[in-house]
């Protein structure tokens, strides 16, 4: 996807640039606030919290569109912007802000490094400062309607008596982003982990594990879908849930090696493991063991590095 593709599906999203300058109003007192937007873009946000009355704000960008950002506000009129090039996680000696925002949020919500942005975004902060956005849930649900397994899963219908068997291995230790209906599900979401960005809480690690049961389910279970709710501030959030307005941001669909047959009573145990250590990049682990009361049925085990190629 080219740079201003990107940008152009971000700056689309209605609901997206609603919230955040929701967010930003309630946090800006006019003629004193000094706003840090790290991963700026073309400024859309600091282009919001000078019209908001923000003292003064710092762009930190490291791709070309810092330069699309200031042709912007010149062509705006928008003055008191500060354009500082490179990766927020790189600049020495950063000024300090009373808020700093940061919009690296991905359809899986952690692969464009939003929690360690917003860790070192510490760095950016002045005594009593705020950082945007302030929280982060993630969710997970079986899924049970077979056409998303099948439309990634062909391996065994190509024929000409081919084994397919270890491309068909390659593709399942994948996350595939696709748009994901509630009626698709064959449970409510479970919240497997809740990270809290605020400057007064505890740093999150970057690698962490948790793991959540599934109980009440008939049918037969494929994969597992994710989403996440952000919030931004108190009450103002955006959420990705597959009941939720639509955003231009979709779920994210984790296959299954095997589909899980359930019978009244069976639950599912399923364990995640995000690690976005800069030294990782991305990786995702699902593990998925199905219960017959105490009897544990089978066990799975997906890992998104098994999935290179």
């Amino acid at each position: 996807m080219s740079e201003i593709e990107l940008h152009r599906k971000l700056l689309g999203d209605t609901g997206r640039n609603r919230a955040f300058h929701a967010a930003l109003k309630s946090v800006i007192a006019p003629g004193r606030t000094t706003v840090a937007d790290l991963g700026a873009g073309t400024g859309f946000l600091s282009f919001l919290a000078r019209q908001l009355g923000a003292r003064e704000c710092w762009l930190v960008e490291y791709s070309e569109a810092l330069d699309l950002a200031r042709q912007l506000a010149k062509a705006n009129g928008i003055t008191g912007l500060h354009f500082i090039e490179g990766h927020s996680g790189e600049i020495d000696n950063p000024p300090k802000a009373d808020v700093v925002v940061s919009e690296t949020l991905g359809n899986y919500a952690l692969e464009e490094g939003l929690l360690e942005t917003l860790i070192d975004a510490r760095r950016y902060l002045r005594p009593g400062g705020t950082v945007l956005p302030q929280g982060l849930q993630q969710f997970v649900a079986p899924v049970t309607d077979p056409g998303l397994q099948r439309e990634i899963d062909i391996w065994g219908d190509v024929g000409f008596d081919l084994d397919l068997s270890r491309a068909r291995e390659i593709s399942l230790n994948n996350l595939y982003v696709r748009s994901i209906r509630p009626d698709q599900l064959g449970a409510t979401g479970r919240c497997w982990e809740t990270l809290d960005f605020r400057p007064t809480a505890a740093a999150p690690a970057s690698r962490r594990t948790a793991t959540v049961q599934i109980d009440g389910l008939v049918g037969t279970v494929h994969g597992l879908a994710l989403w996440w709710v952000c919030t931004l501030v108190p009450g103002t959030a955006i959420s990705t849930a597959p009941d939720a307005p639509p955003t231009h941001w979709e779920q994210i669909y984790l296959p299954l090696l095997q589909a899980l047959p359930l019978s009244p009573g069976d639950h599912l145990e399923v364990t995640l493991t995000s690690d976005t250590r800069p030294d990782v990049g991305l990786r995702v682990q699902w593990q998925v063991r199905h219960w017959r009361g105490d009897q544990r049925l089978s066990s799975q085990q997906l890992d998104s590095f098994k999935g290179r190629l």
